[in-house]
């Protein structure tokens, strides 16, 4: 059990520093010139808010992994599946360097992975089998 308490705790330090660094670098980096960028409101308004979502949604993910359950299994399978749509996205726009170019991937998948194991929540483990 102590185990699992360590995974938790470094699946919600990821998704904390994740947070980060969507805020700090990833708002110089996208949200700055998106902008800045001169796109109609109604598009710059749905992805400024968007923006907003997916940095509520980093930060929130940390307490629900600390605690894991099943709350921490479905945060964990959100992260997996953004993490295939950027690798998606990337091979799609790019080619193989759009996965460079758009390296979040390599955060949310391990993340995901690691929450999702961390949170213990499952029919079998929960019947004491």
């Amino acid at each position: 059990m102590a185990a699992r308490n360590l995974l938790r705790a470094g699946a919600a330090l990821l998704a904390l520093i994740t947070a980060g660094v969507h805020v700090v670098a990833g708002g110089m980096d996208s949200l700055v010139p998106m902008l800045n960028a001169g796109l109609d409101p109604v598009a710059e308004g749905a992805i400024h808010a968007s923006w907003h979502i997916v940095s509520a949604f980093l930060l929130w993910s940390a307490p629900i992994f600390c605690k894991g359950g099943d709350a921490a299994r479905h945060f964990a399978g959100l992260w997996i599946v953004a993490a295939a749509i950027f690798v998606a996205v990337d091979l799609w726009q790019s080619g193989t360097g759009g996965l460079a170019q758009n390296p979040q991937w390599i955060v949310l998948g391990p993340t995901g992975l690691l929450a999702w194991f961390a949170s213990g929540s499952t029919e079998f483990e929960s019947k004491g089998a």
